[in-house]
């Protein structure tokens, strides 16, 4: 049985129906296409037909989009092109039935799914939460190709159409309905009945008005629409892709080009503009290395984090949390959010006002973008019960501390804890670099043990390191793991050690950054090489942000346990003494005035620098920070603080913002070759010293040949 069959609920009226018998979720594959093309010529067979509705047989789920692994996999340009220009031919057969056709979207709409719909007349859409409508291709290296960057701009207007092609978001059925890529927006009860009056409203149209299209409304969009003002929209959007990207992704230049060109030409030679565009961008490392971390991300969301995969996670339906700074706040809002009571505790009264207002501002702020309602908002409120005293804890199944960082605080907290909870509740510590296996000492269960390292803002963050300790049971991972997933987060199990792997790998590169420094480097030069090398700051701007105090109390605790290569950093010292503790105040490596940094020239001065500085290419710069990333990586797979290569890369991604486009570190470093990486790093370690000898499983695999991952196209 094929994806798409054909059904005749009434006289005259064609269901036109995906349903992939072989999967949870329909996608567009080659299969798929060739389903729809014998489907249409059922339907093109029948004279007596006066409309179709395009629908999925799978309730509140409509097409997840075309086949990730396929476009991971095809390595054929060619290959390509036919597929795309197959696809084409099907969907115009479908925009060309010559009956009012109306798509029917109940669930995700995404990619493949939303352009087989915009070949039809008109859309209706599901007015529920789970309806997602967009074209995220972009977010995988490439861009829609399927006849989406030529039909949604003639649908919503360029303006709105490079919004969603060029930043891959996805809207909700009302926001749809307002930009105009659907017609209506129904209960989902309803949605067919809103789809057959639909239908009936074309009916009465002239055949070749029936297709909805975009007519601008009043003096600016006129105006944009004109030849000038269409100029002027392609000339501020690339500005805007460059500045975003610096030209690292070719995939948003590419819509552009396209979309440029075929918006004043017939719409079949526009569509194969778009197959001649997208054929090298699926075949090439961008978009190969960018489908590789979507697949490590889904892993990381579903897969088993033990070998007994029969272990199933404790439900975790009440949270106690001591502690109501910065990070508990983000933390009560996540917990609050997914249905979870949270019980959180302060010893200070104006810590728990202002972390109950951190939570609020937090809500308040994405109501704003999602229109959430203001009974949501307080009944989200409502699950936080705040209290001074140590007390309402017996109904946790999960205790987090969010204290300041510091062992024997927390010891004390847990201590407090841990005889208040359940014996069979878990017991959590949110740090970033403090041992949880010493954490757990003294605790009388410490097999229900286990650490979360947040990254800060946690409302915002997406990557969650699950810290196992020695003695953290099977049954405590799982939990924790399952509780990170359900607060929205991926996920990436570590062992205890110091600093996990974020902040562990990224400690050796902000150090090398003051290394720099020290040598006469401009921060202003060494920040301006790492952006140019595709990260979202450069180290002297994360470390402003972090906070000159925090930076150097994990530098103290990674300096004490790996000497030979984390130098303790004086020149952070210095600053911490002299009152400079980054954006928070104003005054660290940059002066900060709202969203405004300007490096401070006293700053050379006050270290005893001097004034000389010196100049290198962004290469020669980005290259020894970059190499000590890769390095210290490699010793983190090594050691086994994880299992595999994929965990560094998509916890140096989703934790540093490690340039995407690189597919991360270990994914860099086979890039460049692991011989040329181990040559390059034995010339430091000569020119530099000890703290860039490559590490052992670095030397072994370029010995032998072998690449951390798979081979990169």
């Amino acid at each position: 049985m094929g994806v798409f069959r054909v059904e005749y609920p009434k006289t005259g009226l064609a269901h036109l129906v995906m349903d992939d018998p072989e999967r949870k979720v329909n996608v567009l594959d080659e299969p798929a296409i060739a389903a729809l093309e014998t489907a249409l010529g059922e339907i093109e067979s029948r004279a007596d037909l006066t409309g179709v509705i395009l629908r999925s047989g799978k309730s509140g789920s409509y097409v997840a989009g075309a086949d990730v692994r396929v476009i991971g996999a095809i390595t054929d340009p060619e290959q390509v092109r036919v597929l795309v220009r197959r696809a084409h031919a099907a969907f115009s057969r479908l925009a060309n039935l010559g009956v009012p056709t109306v798509a029917a979207i109940d669930g995700v709409c995404l990619g493949g799914g939303l352009e087989i719909s915009l070949a039809c007349d008109s859309r209706v859409a599901a007015e529920e939460p789970r309806t997602q409508i967009g074209l995220p291709e972009v977010l995988l290296g490439i861009f829609p190709a399927f006849g989406g960057s030529t039909r949604l701009p003639r649908l919503v207007g360029l303006p709105a159409a490079l919004d969603l092609i060029l930043t891959g978001r996805t809207l909700d059925a009302k926001r749809a309905e307002k930009m105009g890529v659907i017609a209506k927006a129904a209960p989902a009860a309803w949605l067919l009945d809103a789809a057959e009056k639909r239908l009936a409203e074309l009916a009465k149209r002239p055949a070749g008005a029936r297709r909805d299209r975009f007519r601008p409304k009043g003096a600016v969009p006129s105006l944009l629409a004109s030849a000038p003002g269409r100029q002027i929209v392609f000339q501020q959007a690339r500005a805007g892709v460059m500045k975003k990207t610096g030209g690292k992704y070719p995939a948003p230049l590419a819509a552009l080009d396209v979309i440029e060109r075929g918006m004043t030409l017939p719409l079949e030679q526009a569509l194969a503009l778009e197959a001649d565009a997208v054929a090298p961008l699926v075949t090439g490392t961008v978009c190969k290395n960018l489908v590789r971390i979507f697949f490590l991300q889904e892993d990381a969301k579903r897969a088993d984090v033990v070998p007994d995969a029969s272990i199933e996670p404790a439900p975790v339906r009440a949270m106690a949390l001591a502690g109501a700074g910065v990070m508990g706040g983000g933390i009560a809002e996540l917990a609050s959010r997914v249905g979870i009571s949270v019980r959180w505790r302060d010893v200070k009264p104006e810590a728990l006002q202002k972390g109950l207002q951190t939570v609020r501002g937090i809500l308040d702020e994405r109501g704003r973008r999602k229109r959430t309602a203001a009974r949501e908002k307080d009944g989200q409120m409502a699950r936080i019960l705040p209290t001074l005293e140590l007390t309402g804890f017996a109904n946790a199944d999960l205790a987090i501390e969010a204290v300041v960082e510091d062992l024997d605080i927390k010891r004390r907290v847990f201590a407090e804890l841990e005889v208040r909870v359940r014996e069979d509740a878990i017991l959590a510590t949110n740090t970033s670099s403090l041992s949880v296996n010493a954490l757990a000492e003294g605790l009388r269960r410490p097999e229900r043990f286990v650490g979360f390292h947040f990254f800060n803002p946690v409302h915002k963050m997406p990557l969650l390191e699950v810290v196992r300790g020695e003695k953290t049971s099977d049954a405590t991972l799982v939990t924790a793991v399952a509780l990170a997933r359900r607060l929205g987060k991926t996920p990436v199990v570590v062992k205890d050690s110091p600093g996990f792997v974020v902040n562990r790998v990224l400690m050796p590169y902000l150090r090398e950054a003051m290394h720099l420094f020290e040598e006469g480097y401009a921060v202003a030069d060494v920040d301006a090489a790492m952006r140019r090398f595709g990260m979202p700051m450069g180290p002297f701007e994360v470390v402003d942000e972090v906070g000159l105090d925090v930076a150097q109390k994990v530098a103290g605790v990674l300096s004490a346990a790996f000497p030979a290569r984390m130098a303790p950093a004086p020149l952070l010292e210095k600053l911490v003494a002299a009152g400079r503790l980054g954006r928070k105040n104003g005054r660290g490596f940059y002066r900060h005035q709202g969203r405004k940094r300007t490096p401070d020239a006293e700053v050379p001065a006050l270290l005893g620098l001097g004034s000389s500085r010196r100049t290198a290419s962004a290469e020669q710069l980005s290259e020894r920070m970059g190499l000590a990333i890769v390095n210290e990586a490699a010793r983190c797979l090594e050691e086994g603080i994880v299992s595999e290569a994929g965990h560094v890369d998509l916890a140096m991604i989703f934790g540093t913002g490690f340039s995407p486009f690189l597919g991360g570190p270990l994914r860099w470093a086979d890039s460049l070759g692991l011989p040329h990486v181990v040559g390059r790093l034995r010339a430091l370690h000569a020119e530099q010293g000890a703290r860039f000898e490559p590490c052992a499983l670095l030397v072994r695999k370029a010995e032998r040949g072998e690449t951390f991952t798979q081979p990169v196209a």
